[in-house]
């Protein structure tokens, strides 16, 4: 439940909160659940942590997280010991330090924690990759490449996303964007094992873009850039699209979160 709280609160402080349907038009069926619901907290500024772009959040269980940053040199994660309030709102963030991987920092945008196993999955965009580390045995123990990612992503439009489904016991990630040779709101949602095979992939359309596709990259990006998995083995979907103006004024974003429900093949 907490990292379910976390992940709303730090949409919430980021920006709004937008209520609505995604689409989903998986190989195998699925359905929307209820609108989902949540009220908007006071924003905090953290002066406990040193300040960073990151991009990725798990929880690893007594109120300490797992969190990735998609700059600096080295790649590995912090951990951030984080104390919420009763309502939910965040009262205290200590660093509890970096854990260096080895290799450089390939872009790390997404990480996901299997609590059973105690293994830590971080999705690198650059080489559209998924690396497993033990955290027991402390070393990466497996790797994969989201091929179709790979070879037909945009620049830094790859996996921005990554979650461990408890109740399936499987990973999913999705694209930040539309692939190349893809419709144009079309993403494809991935289903792996915890040894990171790939078992299914939904088609995923997002939200049409306010602003046209036809701006540029550097100014314009709209996709999801995030997901969650509840207990009951729904996920939240976050659709993000921001826009740069030139002088920087008057740029915004939208965040979107959308909850989805996949079934079983029929």
């Amino acid at each position: 439940m907490r990292r379910v709280v976390l992940f709303i609160i730090i949409i919430l402080q980021i920006t709004f909160f937008t209520e609505g349907y995604g689409i989903f038009s998986p190989i195998d069926t699925s359905e929307m659940s209820d609108t989902l619901h949540a009220t908007l907290l006071r924003q905090h500024a953290i002066k406990t942590i040193p300040p960073g772009n990151y991009s990725g959040i798990t929880y690893l269980g007594n109120d300490d997280y797992a969190v990735v940053s998609d700059k600096g040199s080295q790649e590995g994660f912090f951990t951030f010991h984080i104390t919420l309030t009763e309502n939910g709102e965040i009262k205290r963030v200590d660093n509890k330090g970096f854990t260096p991987l080895p290799g450089a920092n390939l872009d790390e945008e997404a990480v996901a924690y299997n609590p059973t196993t105690h293994h830590l999955y971080i999705g690198n965009e650059a080489p559209s990759e998924i690396i497993d580390y033990d955290m027991e045995r402390k070393k990466i123990v497996n790797s994969t490449i989201i091929e179709d990612y790979r070879q037909r992503s945009k620049v830094n439009r790859s996996i921005e996303s990554l979650t461990y489904d408890h109740k399936r016991n499987r990973l999913f990630t999705i694209n930040e964007s539309p692939l190349t040779g893809d419709n144009g709101l079309l993403l494809r949602l991935k289903q792996l094992t915890t040894d990171l095979k790939e078992e299914k992939q939904f088609s995923y359309l997002i939200d049409e873009p306010l602003e046209s596709t036809a701006k540029c990259d550097n100014r314009h990006a709209y996709g999801v850039s995030d997901l969650l998995a509840l207990d009951d083995g729904t996920l939240l979907v976050l659709e993000r699209e921001l826009y740069v103006r030139p002088l920087k004024i008057n740029s915004w974003v939208m965040n979107k979160v959308f909850p989805h429900q996949a079934r079983q093949p029929t």
